[in-house]
């Protein structure tokens, strides 16, 4: 049966700093400034938390004021992005992994948070750009992870049935996706959560690095 791999990014494929409770705070101070309420929330507040937050209020203004605020909290996002790609290191052995993968007629693709223009910029600092059929971001989804929506896009373009398709990531928010999503889950423990705590969380197979993932195909 053919297998598809739909990976995560940063954390994943490539590492790089990024400020997330900078991005976070400058989000929260933007909503404050439009009149939005933001009690309740803080830097720990995943970014879709508050985009629905937004959304949710937006009725009671009118109907564009979320529309015209979500481009603007992209925009601050690629802001801090575009700023974070210049550090943007691949992981040992990464791109000799996904070409024996890809040799092996596994469909490979990316879904990530991340917004287009730094997603891009990352995968071609890291020469992967090639390795993927398709690149995914939050600008071409409704939703972000954890919601599953993006997953779900991504199955569908990769015309595979679900039972063969696989999510590889890094944090609890790519396990989340992809259990909603009804795909199946690769964790690779880089340095973001321990393996136990990915295990815990509902992850089908925890593997160290990229260089691994040919076992849990039985490649």
């Amino acid at each position: 049966m053919p297998v598809g791999a739909i990976f995560d990014l940063d954390g994943t494929l490539v590492t790089f700093r990024f400020d997330v409770q900078g991005k976070r705070k400058a989000l929260l101070d933007e909503l404050t400034a439009k009149g939005f309420e933001t009690a309740g929330m803080g830097l720990a507040t995943p970014t879709q938390q508050i985009i629905d937050a937004a959304r949710s209020q937006a009725p009671i203004r009118k109907p564009e004021a979320f529309e015209e605020l979500r481009v603007r909290i992209y925009a601050i996002l690629d802001e801090f992005e575009l700023e974070s790609v210049a550090s943007a290191k691949v992981f040992p052995g990464t791109r000799e992994s996904l070409d024996f993968l890809k040799a092996k007629g596994v469909r490979l693709a990316v879904l990530t948070n991340s917004g287009r223009k730094a997603a891009l910029e990352a995968l071609r600092r890291a020469s992967l750009l090639d390795c993927f059929e398709f690149v995914l971001t939050r600008d071409e989804t409704e939703t972000m992870k954890p919601r599953p929506e993006g997953l779900l896009k991504a199955t569908s373009m990769l015309g595979l049935p679900a039972n063969s398709v696989y999510y590889v990531g890094d944090s609890l928010y790519d396990i989340a996706a992809a259990k909603d999503a009804g795909i199946k889950v690769v964790s690779v423990a880089t340095g973001n959560y321990p393996a136990e705590r990915l295990r815990e969380e509902g992850a089908d197979s925890v593997i160290s690095s990229i260089t691994e993932l040919h076992q849990v195909f039985g490649l």
